[in-house]
């Protein structure tokens, strides 16, 4: 959901206190968001049955959220920038009972290597936005870098992600900076910025042989800046990259 207090040469501070401040005001509406949203139930079917059977479970950009049925799974370990602000009382009660919180940041976890069996990031990659479209990648492969880095040989990396079209993308690269001035602008959501699947599929084939690209159906309504717009309004596709690490 959110990326955090490790500073990466295309990111600023004020760009992550910005994700910080925003996600922790707006957790219970992002929590009701998850679990009403058409969109977010399809998602939570995809990611529970992906989940299900795993022993030690990294859930990076969690956000205090869980999209997810997590009594599958063995242990989870849930990392964001601002889960050590987050009220005990709301912890204990919205947490479940095998999941802790880990504050850390995406492009730099507080984690040691292979340590976990699977490493899940679902609508991550697009908030860890940067100065230009490059610097906005730059952190996106960092990101996808360091969940390598922390998972077992033989883990799997899931990422769910909103997309675009390679179309789109072309005419969003160049637009960037008006289009993250607009955005500061007019909504209190901090700038994103969202890639083709194409680019997150290729970034893992150079790692893995096993790299599956999973469509995912939106629902009537998905959400855009925070706010609950009409699917057909929007040219993102959701998607699941699943890969396996080698052994």
């Amino acid at each position: 959901m959110s990326v955090t207090t490790t500073q990466s040469s295309g990111q600023s501070d004020d760009s992550i206190s910005a994700n910080a401040q925003y996600f922790l005001q707006h957790l219970q509406e992002y929590e009701k968001s998850v679990a009403e949203l058409d969109t977010y139930r399809t998602i939570h079917n995809f990611i529970s049955a992906k989940v299900a059977g795993v022993g030690q479970l990294l859930d990076v950009g969690n956000g205090g959220v869980f999209c997810y049925d997590a009594s599958g799974v063995g242990t989870i370990t849930a990392i964001d920038l601002f889960l050590n602000d987050i009220p005990a009382d709301l912890v204990k009660a919205h947490f479940p009972p095998n999941a802790r919180p880990q504050q850390g940041s995406a492009l730099a976890l507080p984690v040691a290597d292979g340590t976990f069996d699977m490493v899940l990031m679902v609508m991550l990659l697009h908030h860890l936005s940067g100065h230009d479209w490059r610097s906005s990648w730059d952190n996106a492969r960092k990101a996808m870098a360091e969940g390598w880095r922390v998972l077992k040989p033989g883990g799997r990396f899931l990422i769910v992600e909103s997309c675009v079209p390679e179309w789109f993308f072309s005419l969003e690269k160049p637009a960037f900076r008006i289009l993250s001035s607009l955005t500061r602008s007019i909504f209190s959501h901090p700038v994103t910025f969202q890639f083709p699947v194409r680019m997150i599929e290729d970034e893992f084939k150079q790692k893995a042989a096993d790299v599956r690209v999973h469509a995912i159906p939106k629902g009537k309504h998905i959400l855009q800046f925070g706010f609950k717009v009409l699917s057909i309004l929007t040219p993102v596709q959701l998607f699941g990259i699943e890969v396996q690490k080698g052994n």
